[in-house]
């Protein structure tokens, strides 16, 4: 895959090359996860205590397409975004595949926006447009970039990839982004799914999923095709090669899919949404969140970014600095999926190069029970 790609700047004659850096790690170099980093697919009881408003969603493929329709919506003439400089290639490869040109701005260590490096920008650049990320589920910089821009014809796009519960505050009362969206399978235990709501703006319905291929995903959310797989490949070894095959076709992005931006999300993810006890949900992972945050506030590998909870956040995984870059690798080897952003775009931001090797996204979902949690807690605890 080439990871370099041209945006253009308000003025057409000029041109920005974004390239993001290469991997650290190969997921397929490790021993097989114990510990996930979302949650799997259970059949659960259909009820939900809290019923969930689904009038000002628009359901996307992923949070990918979401932003690639909530930039579509809000563009303009020459469109020139401000973006954090610490961030996953996901979260850029629409604007880029639109023609935005995108501007970094630096972060600082809590990864709040370095506002004296903003006004910099903003003096340097005409920006229309500005992407704010709620990491992790936990940190969120929104309100304090609005007021910053309150006085500038500057439309925010909102990032809660992380933060699905945070997406259903704000529709219901949407004041500081011009749009947010989420993305469902980060938080819910769904194939796909990603969700745009706008303050003002209004979009057409996005087409939705063939009921064949509807189908077969669900039988690849039920483990169906995993078992129906195994069984071809025993009475098949000789055309092995041929069933494992995949489309030769070079991408041009690395996770955004421009064919499926125009596409709703499975019906069945909307279903998994709605019958959901998301309060049940949101309390766990903040129960998960601060048992390990308390576990692992003293250890010689590390220390917890966020440390305690801010009200109603709600955690995707639970962030934590390593010392030694070098312990990602041992700690993977144990079948914990640390992730991280390894492929942030180069910048001037030094925490932004730094922490694509040293910030972890620990598991800390609900489905985790605290046997999980204390055999992770004692290899993050234990010599390496």
């Amino acid at each position: 895959m080439d990871n370099t790609h041209e945006g253009n700047t308000h003025n057409k004659e000029v041109k920005t090359l974004i390239s993001f850096q290469k991997p650290l790690a190969n997921a397929c170099d490790f021993s097989p996860i114990r510990f996930a980093a979302t949650p799997r697919f259970k059949l659960f009881p259909l009820n939900r205590l809290d019923p969930v408003d689904l009038q000002q969603l628009t359901f996307t493929h992923s949070g990918g397409s979401a932003l690639y329709q909530a930039a579509k919506a809000l563009s303009v003439q020459h469109n020139v975004i401000l973006i954090p400089s610490y961030h996953c290639p996901a979260a850029i490869e629409p604007f880029i595949s639109l023609g935005f040109n995108c501007v970094f701005y630096r972060v600082k260590k809590d990864l709040s926006p370095d506002y004296q490096h903003i006004k910099q920008l903003l003096f340097q650049h005409q920006v229309t447009h500005c992407l704010t990320i709620n990491y992790f589920g936990i940190i969120s910089s929104v309100c304090d970039l609005a007021a910053l821009l309150a006085d500038r014809n500057i439309a925010i796009i909102h990032d809660c990839a992380h933060a699905l519960f945070d997406l259903l505050e704000y529709a219901k009362n949407p004041q500081h982004a011009a749009a947010t969206i989420c993305s469902i399978n980060k938080v819910l235990p769904s194939i796909d799914g990603g969700i745009v709501t706008f303050r003002h703006t209004r979009i057409a319905p996005l087409m939705p999923v063939n009921k064949l291929v509807e189908f077969k995903a669900i039988l690849y959310l039920l483990g169906i095709t995993s078992i129906i797989n195994k069984v071809r490949f025993a009475f098949s070894r000789s055309n092995s090669k041929q069933l494992l095959a995949t489309s030769s076709k070079i991408a041009t992005f690395r996770y955004f899919d421009p064919g499926k931006t125009e596409q709703q999300c499975f019906s069945h993810t909307i279903s998994i949404l709605r019958h959901s006890n998301l309060k049940t949900i949101a309390a766990q992972r903040r129960t998960n969140y601060q048992y390990l945050s308390d576990a692992l506030s003293d250890v010689p590998l590390g220390t917890p970014l966020i440390s305690a909870l801010k009200v109603d956040c709600v955690p995707y995984v639970f962030p934590f600095l390593l010392h030694d870059a070098h312990h990602f690798e041992q700690l993977r080897k144990h079948g914990i999926q640390c992730l991280r952003w390894e492929e942030v775009a180069y910048s001037d931001c030094d925490i932004s190069q730094d922490y694509r090797s040293r910030l972890l996204q620990l598991p800390c979902h609900h489905q985790l029970s605290k046997q999980a949690l204390d055999q992770m807690i004692h290899i993050l605890k234990g010599p390496l």
